[in-house]
């Protein structure tokens, strides 16, 4: 498990010189979202925390500092490539699968390192008991 999940995020940001605003866009989130994961009152989700770390192995070898101008509008691509399918995916996919998918993920929760739940955490997985009790009934 990473240790230090807000310095990750933090030093990602700035070695890309971007700020909360314009990090956020690039990866599709909020502001806040960003602000809560640098001040560590959240963690990013499985999918946005391993393109972190994936952008902050390649900063350390230096390969983003690097990056030419082409390269760059390939990796743009690429990257605004990989947001459309999930796109198109959330907004394919039955309803009810994506209650079987949210439950595989909260049924994992403890294997993923998910153990310090916060208040807010416990009125999501309230808030899922009670969409669980609707949906399946």
């Amino acid at each position: 498990m990473i240790a230090d999940i807000s310095a990750l995020v933090k030093g990602v940001r700035q070695l890309l010189g971007l700020t909360q605003a314009q990090f956020a866009r690039e990866f599709g989130v909020t502001c806040s979202a960003v602000k809560h994961w640098e001040n560590d009152r959240r963690r990013p989700q499985p999918v946005l925390l391993q393109r972190l770390l994936e952008m902050a192995t390649s900063l350390e070898q230096g390969s983003f500092r690097h990056l030419t101008k082409h390269e760059a509008r390939a990796f743009k691509q690429r990257w605004d490539a990989v947001n459309a399918a999930e796109i198109q995916e959330l907004a394919t996919t039955p309803v009810a699968q994506k209650f079987r998918q949210l439950e595989a993920l909260l049924a994992s929760a403890r294997q993923l390192g998910w153990t310090d739940l916060t208040a807010e955490d416990g009125e999501v997985w309230e808030r899922w008991a009670r969409l669980r009790r609707i949906f399946y009934v």
